[in-house]
Formats: structure tokens, sequence, C-alpha cells
């Protein structure tokens, strides 16, 4: 196993997708604070830096499925991943050592992207108001949504022999999971009541007319939602990037921790089973 690990972080210094994703996230991130710090400046906007602590965690799906993609699938052109097994490497040694490189990779991206956030964002909105511990919580939340990540497509990436078919087939899973989860928030932060309208009253005092929002989810088919905004991974970090919290905290790493670990055991079981000639 440790030298399948050493072999792996060796060819992962020398992926040049995971430097790009070094470069882009982190760079992404500081164009956003650079943005709002002139819209704050150019229109007196108010802005604190507690709103981009937790974006890392919402954009790092989108590195981690596609490094997933063409790091295990060149693994599979060049035939690596056949020759580790000719040598004597068993498949849950194989499987777990590509599982530990996509969730290292992903993230050190992240770790680099709050260090960015924090060395820019400081001297330009000052230090955040949230307190520390609860940063550090949230941040423990997040390590916990990106292993669920790369379980999730280490698994899709190990199933499909083909490069191009794995990156395609995983980047269209993390755009269904974003869709998904965007969709279930706006859902559930639809208002119980809408305003449609106003009248005026006899005093001449204008009235809102208001009625009940029929897209307003309540009873079991807003805990049905709530669970699965809480057990999609990208739910969890849409509710980091939106509120800077989990809404419920228990049930998401639960839910983290089982995405994870059915993921990696699943995963185990196909690939012991997966013809490699």
């Amino acid at each position: 196993m440790n030298r399948l690990l050493s072999a792996g972080f060796t060819r992962l210094w020398k992926n040049k997708f995971f430097w790009l994703g070094m470069i882009l996230l982190p760079g992404f991130l500081a164009f956003a604070l650079f943005s709002n710090y002139y819209d704050m400046k150019q229109y007196n906007f108010s802005f604190t830096l507690d709103g981009f602590l937790y974006g890392s965690f919402l954009l790092i799906g989108m590195f981690t499925s596609i490094f997933a993609a063409l790091f295990l699938g060149t693994e599979y052109s060049d035939g690596t991943i056949r020759n580790k097994l000719v040598i004597g490497h068993s498949r849950t040694s194989v499987y777990l050592s590509s599982l530990a490189v996509c969730f290292v990779s992903s993230l050190l991206v992240c770790l680099t992207t709050i260090i960015i956030t924090y060395s820019l964002g400081i001297p330009l909105f000052g230090t955040p108001e949230t307190p520390v511990l609860t940063i550090v919580q949230e941040y423990a939340f997040g390590v916990l949504i990106i292993a669920a990540l790369s379980g999730l497509f280490t698994l899709l990436a190990m199933m499909i022999t083909s490069k191009s078919v794995s990156a395609i087939v995983c980047t269209v899973g993390i755009f269904a999971l974003l869709f998904v989860s965007m969709y279930i928030l706006q859902r559930l932060l639809a208002p119980e009541i809408i305003q449609y309208g106003y009248d005026v009253a006899a005093d001449g005092s204008v009235i809102p007319l208001e009625r009940p929002n029929p897209q307003y989810l309540t009873g079991t088919a807003r805990k049905v939602y709530e669970f699965f905004q809480d057990f999609l991974p990208t739910g969890q970090g849409l509710q980091l990037a939106e509120f800077g919290y989990l809404q419920h905290p228990l049930q998401a790493c639960l839910c983290s921790l089982f995405v994870t670990a059915a993921t990696t055991a699943g995963g185990i079981l196909a690939f012991q089973k997966k013809n490699l000639k």
C-alpha cells in the first residue's frame, strides 16, 4: 500500500490538471474578492469576509470530478492499473490508493483556496465576524464533503476504463448534482406567503395583497427535500456557501460519512469483479 501511495503522489505532483486546479480555484475566489471590494468602494456597499469563507466547498466538486476522471483514466489508458495488479498488489489496495490520491488532491486545492481567501480577504474586508471555533467546525464539515465527493467520483472513474467517457460522465454528474441541489434549495427558500399586488383603502393607504404560495413546501415533502439537501455533497457545499453553516449539521455529517463508506465499499466490490483485460 505504501508503494502504491508513493507512486500515486509522485504522479500527482507531475499532473498538469492538479496544478491547473491549484491556480484556477484560488484565482476564481481572488477575482470574487477583488470584484466585491471594487463594488464596496464604488457603490458604498457593505461586505464582510464571512461570505467568502466556504465558497471553495461548492467549487471543489468540479475539480474532484474532472481530476478523478482524467487521473484514473490515464492510469487505465497507460496500463498502470493492470501493471499494479500484475506485480502483486491487491485490488483493494489499488482502489484505496486511488481514492487517497483523489481525496488529498482535492483537499490541497481547497486548502490553497482557503489560504488565498484569508491572505487577500483580511486586508480588503478585515477579519471574519464568525467565531473561530465555528469556522473550524464548518471546515471540518467541508472535509467530510470532500471525502464524499472523492468517494463518489473515484467509484465512477474506476468503473469506466475509457478516459474520455469517464470525463464526460463525471462532468455531467457534477453539474447534475449542482443543478439538483440548487433546485432543492430554491424550493426550500420559497416564501410561505407571496405578494401579488396592492389595493388602496378608503383612507388612501396602500394595502399589499397577499396569498399562500403554492410552491411552499410543508410536512413530509419539506422533510424529504431537506434530507436530500443534506444527503447530496453538493447540497451541503451550497448550504455552506449560501448561509455559512449547515442547517442540520448532525444529519449532514452522517450523510457524508454514509456516502463515503457506501461508495468506497461498493467501488471495492465492483473493482474486485471488473475485467481489466
